[in-house]
């Protein structure tokens, strides 16, 4: 499960949004109680707009046509709003979430109710590899919106990448959107600043400014390591990106 971090994504110390044990969960932050959760996503609706268009991005990169019939996992699912998007977009296409709380399974499970016969819900903990043993088969598609930095140990997240490669299928393709360490903390002021002009056409503000676990080039890098090939990422905005990549040759529809 994701604990909030100070931008107001889920934290994975047990995921926008993934899995971790009820020990290591701060008291104020509990992911396996229901008023906390129904609260925490209430919060999220200032980040509406914001989100929304983040995820037509991911859904416009998903490399399958809408008539074809296809199998993926969202790793951190949260309460399945990106789901909502990508089952309507794709309606021959098989679903499996995953989340590490169980309250977050639940309300994924009512949000995505009419898509029943196409979903399978999983809760699992990200930050050990058991998770594995709760997905069956293959997919075609692999994908994570705001959460895997909050694993915060470069090491578990180069190996959660290794254990991603395993689960797809040849010619699949996995996407990351998440938060991106700057190459430099000398660029963090640019950052504020060039996000606070309202005329600069960025997405969104800059809340705050942390040592997220990689860059762009280090994830990358991790990706290439895992197997994955070619990568690339492809959109950027400050801290926020999405990157990923192909295992073996890409299969991209027309």
């Amino acid at each position: 499960m994701l604990l909030p971090s100070h931008d107001g994504d889920r934290r994975s110390l047990p995921g926008g949004k993934t899995g971790v044990s009820r020990a290591a969960q701060q008291e104020r932050e509990d992911w396996f109680d229901d008023v906390f959760v129904d609260d925490w996503l209430r919060r999220q609706e200032d980040r509406a707009s914001e989100r929304s268009r983040q995820f037509a991005m991911v859904r416009a990169l998903v490399p399958r046509a809408p008539s074809e019939a296809f199998r993926y996992i969202d790793l951190a699912a949260g309460d399945g709003a990106l789901d909502e998007l990508l089952l309507t977009r794709f309606p021959h296409a098989e679903a499996l979430l995953l989340d590490g709380s169980p309250a977050m399974v639940q309300r994924a499970r009512a949000r995505l109710d009419r898509f029943t016969d196409r979903l399978t819900l999983v809760q699992a903990d990200l930050e050990s590899p058991d998770w594995r043993r709760q997905v069956e088969g293959q997919v075609d598609v692999a994908l994570s919106t705001i959460a895997l930095h909050n694993l915060e140990d470069p090491l578990r997240i180069r190996a959660l990448y290794s254990e991603i490669f395993g689960l797809i299928s040849e010619g699949g393709f996995f996407m990351n959107l998440d938060y991106v360490r700057a190459p430099s903390h000398a660029l963090w002021p640019l950052y504020r600043r060039a996000s606070a002009d309202p005329e600069g056409g960025y997405s969104m503000g800059i809340r705050s400014i942390r040592d997220y676990a990689g860059s762009v080039d280090e994830q990358l890098g991790w990706l290439r390591e895992a197997g994955f090939a070619p990568v690339d990422c492809f959109w950027r905005e400050f801290r926020l990106a999405i990157f990923g990549g192909f295992k073996g040759a890409p299969r991209i529809a027309d």
